[in-house]
């Protein structure tokens, strides 16, 4: 599991952006059924979480999955 901070969260459309504390580059997409102890309304910019990495192969980047608050 890896960690970083929310960026941004629109609940209306159900996805957002992290910042990956470990990582140089673009921040992380997010879409809302990867949350896995929060919903969307606890997604505020400057949310710390932890996060797995997948790889989106049509988009040929690296997403969010399995996305927890952290404590």
């Amino acid at each position: 599991m890896q960690t970083g901070t929310v960026v941004s969260y629109c609940v209306e459309k159900g996805w957002g952006f992290i910042r990956p504390d470990d990582r140089s580059g673009d921040d992380l997409f997010v879409h809302m059924s990867e949350l896995r102890n929060c919903i969307g309304a606890d997604l505020v910019p400057g949310t710390r979480v932890t996060f797995d990495l997948r790889f989106n192969k049509r988009r040929s980047k690296y997403r969010a999955a399995e996305v927890r608050l952290i404590d």
